[in-house]
């Protein structure tokens, strides 16, 4: 489920931010060159995506720590 979860979000951002480089597990936000606006879109979007409400005071440090997050979230939604 992860893999699939992340490879969406992957997707998110390169709709929402124009992310065009490769993006891992590890590529933190920042290395991502996705700032503290562009990130509130991108949960934003994940939220109405995946039909589940992201707490505004988490802040996974990397693309796969939030895609576990968000994994987590959809599995307790269940």
């Amino acid at each position: 489920m992860a893999s699939s979860t992340f490879d969406k979000i992957v997707e998110i951002l390169k709709e929402q931010d124009g992310v065009t480089e490769d993006l891992t597990r590890e590529t933190t936000f920042e290395e991502a060159g996705i700032d503290s606006l562009a990130t509130v879109e991108v949960v934003m979007a994940c939220e109405d995506e995946f039909g589940i409400e992201i707490d505004t005071e988490s802040n996974p440090a990397t693309i796969g720590e939030f895609a576990d997050m968000v994994d987590k979230l959809i599995a307790e939604k269940e």
